[in-house]
């Protein structure tokens, strides 16, 4: 139930003080629900959010809804026993079965989790404290109920005390609450050298680990959280900033100072596998696609697990916060159709993750949109002095007002003109197989394209027979089809176009192995970017298809890729 949402009726509803607590009838998600694992829950026609599973029990899951203020909430509050909703989950990490004096730390609806662990480990928990924000708490009964050490707090002071305190006699610590107050809490553990994990809140959308909403530090909070442990949330911007659903950094109400400082990488050049694309020159020919990620600090994570440049989120001039749920759906497994509809903080809100990526000591390069040449030109420009080493224009999202450019190959060149008259780095354009992509490529270079990025997602659309309507919610319920299903795509479009354009070609689409690189290195291609199979196969891709290159390379008795590629020429 992971990769899209299945019907699922409401069972029972009731108060939990100004809290609605809502009975889900899923039995298969009542049976795989564990610690610390959260669901997607699609309201449709409204949106797709995520809830703490709050309790598991027979054929149901427990979630509890806040004070009605989002249009989802405010829906949550008026349905009714037998409405039909999506659920997908069990999401998130679970919470690891260790420890046998277990602090339990919670306000609000962040009690939630805590209820879940608490009904699960009951035996392992010494003590909770709770904390009124002023909202109530919810659940007390539950916890008075079986007898646990019970503190009810109602100030910050009081419960950093109480907590030092506690922490003595403690070898685990399970917390959900308040960031700024988060952010103590974790500080202190780690000076006492304690166990604990933290439940973090981010804006998250596919909960697949790709679109990177919900991004903090190098961790995805959807893949590698929800609750993160303290001793690595600490190296993180956690309870320093959050971010919208565009992107943008928020500062915490009340936090002081910085994060600490990502290392600054110096990435020598790997005699066998750099290369040079353009004037690009990279330690190795992979990279992130576009999209894979919102944050300069998840970029920088890419290139430590092995990425020989990384490639932003498409930017455009002003902030957008993007399409609601469902943005993403995965069916079959590996195969992914997104219509996130292109959130981004704007080209001036991402100076500061520009700034994060640079430290990786990869090339960096940034991907932007926009309707007309003027605004990618001035986007280029701005994006451009905050230090990129190379420009991608996104001409091709296919489930956006902003696919008309590349319907429109005049326009395309007339967009690739005025960029690289804007900026003296290398500028690729991104096509995708959604229109006539040979005369795009050919008015793209005509432009003055450094190089050709090959391809976008295709254009997809699902319907849901139960809920008789799309899946997607964008305005036409279209998506962007990604994963290895692109392959033979991909492949015809470089057959079509490499004999078409004098510049180098990034091949982009369903890549996940070292079979593919050198299938689309015999087609043409120089440089790959991979985004599905960070989903499928994690981090560790760009590794592993490293490892494997090199292997390669040796077995067929080269001494390097760029040796590979003349060889490739001459024959």
């Amino acid at each position: 139930m992971r990769g899209k949402p299945e019907p699922a009726r409401v069972k029972r509803i009731y108060s939990e003080g100004i809290y609605r607590s809502i009975e889900i009838q899923s039995e298969s998600l009542a049976k795989e629900a564990y610690p610390g694992s959260f669901l997607m829950l699609w309201i449709p026609g409204v949106d797709e959010i995520p809830f703490a599973i709050a309790s598991s029990h027979g054929d149901s899951v427990e979630i509890l809804v806040g004070p009605p203020r989002g249009e989802a909430t405010k829906a949550l509050h008026n349905i009714s026993i037998g409405d039909l909703l999506g659920v997908r989950g069990p999401l998130g990490r679970p919470l690891p079965d260790i420890g046998s004096k277990v602090l339990l730390v919670g306000s609000s609806h962040g009690v939630s989790y805590l209820r879940f662990y608490f009904e699960r480990y009951r035996k392992k928990v010494r003590k909770a404290l709770l904390i009124d924000d002023g909202r109530g708490i919810p659940y007390v009964s539950v916890f008075r109920r079986d007898g646990v050490d019970l503190d009810l707090l109602y100030d910050v002071e009081g419960l950093l005390t109480t907590f030092s305190r506690s922490i003595e006699e403690t070898d685990l610590a399970i917390i959900c609450i308040e960031e700024s107050i988060g952010r103590k809490l974790a500080e202190m553990l780690v000076v006492k050298g304690v166990k604990g994990y933290i439940c973090v809140e981010r804006p998250i959308k596919c909960a697949l680990g790709l679109c990177g909403s919900c991004d903090i530090g190098i961790y995805r909070s959807c893949l590698e959280g929800i609750f993160i442990e303290a001793s690595n949330l600490v190296t993180t911007e956690y309870g320093f900033w959050t971010r919208d659903r565009s992107g943008l950094r928020i500062p915490i109400p009340g936090s002081q100072g910085s994060p600490p400082e990502l290392p600054q990488r110096i990435v020598e050049p790997d005699p066998m596998l750099s290369i040079e694309i353009s004037g690009l020159l990279m330690p190795n020919p992979l990279m992130n696609a576009s999209g894979c990620g919102v944050s300069g600090r998840i970029l920088y994570r890419y290139a430590i697990e092995g990425a020989g440049a990384v490639v932003t989120k498409s930017l455009g001039l002003e902030p957008r916060r993007g399409f609601r749920g469902p943005v993403m759906v995965e069916d079959p497994p590996s195969i992914y159709i997104n219509s996130l509809g292109l959130p981004n903080p704007g080209v001036d809100g991402y100076v500061a993750e520009i700034a994060d990526a640079k430290k990786a000591g990869v090339p960096v390069i940034a991907s932007i949109f926009g309707k007309a040449p003027e605004e990618y030109a001035e986007a280029a420009k701005k994006i451009s002095a905050a230090g990129v080493d190379a420009i991608e224009l996104n001409i091709s999202c296919p489930h956006t007002e902003f696919e008309m450019v590349e319907d429109i190959p005049e326009l395309v060149r007339d967009v690739a003109r005025s960029v690289k008259r804007a900026v003296k780095i290398p500028v690729f354009v991104k096509i995708s197989a959604n229109s006539d992509y040979i005369d795009v490529a050919r008015k793209a270079v005509e432009g003055g394209a450094d190089g050709i990025t090959a391809i976008n997602t295709l254009r997809g659309y699902m319907y849901d027979p139960i809920f008789r309507r799309p899946l997607l919610n964008s305005p036409k319920g279209y998506g962007g089809v990604s994963g290895p299903s692109l392959k033979p795509i991909l492949r015809r479009v470089l057959a079509d176009i490499r004999e078409e354009v004098n510049v180098p070609i990034i091949a982009v689409g369903g890549i996940d192995s070292v079979r593919d690189i050198i299938e689309l290195s015999m087609q043409g291609a120089r440089g790959f970017q991979i985004c599905s199979a960070i989903a499928y196969k994690g981090f560790n891709v760009f590794r592993e298809i490293l490892d494997d290159l090199r292997s390669y390379l040796r077995n067929i008795g080269v001494r390097s890729y760029r040796e590979f590629l003349e060889g490739l020429k001459r024959s």
